[in-house]
C-alpha cells in the first residue's frame, strides 16, 4: 500500500493532505489521497503553535520517505480478529 499510495507526486491527489488533531495521542494524524495511510507527527517535530500546514507538509513529507524507502517500523491493525 505504501509503494503505491506513499509518494507524493506534485498536482495530483498523492500532493492533498489534510490535519487531524488527536485526542488519545500527543501530535497529529496527516491523511492523504488513501484513507488507510496516516502519518503521525509529534509535537516535538513542529515548533509550538505550528499551524496546520506546517504540520501537513512534515506529514506528507514523512509519508513520501515511507512510500520511497518502504521500511515499515510499525502497523497497527485493530480488526476483530
Amino acid at each position: 500500500m505504501l509503494r503505491e499510495y506513499g509518494p507524493v507526486h506534485a498536482g495530483g491527489p498523492a500532493a492533498d493532505f489534510g490535519t487531524i488533531d488527536l485526542d488519545e495521542a500527543p501530535g497529529w494524524a496527516v491523511y492523504g489521497h488513501h484513507d488507510d495511510v496516516l502519518t503521525h507527527v509529534a509535537p516535538d517535530e513542529v515548533d509550538d503553535g505550528a499551524e496546520d500546514l506546517v504540520i501537513g507538509l512534515l506529514g506528507r513529507s514523512k509519508r513520501d520517505r515511507d512510500g520511497r524507502e518502504l521500511t515499515v517500523v510499525h502497523v497497527e491493525d485493530k480488526r476483530p480478529r
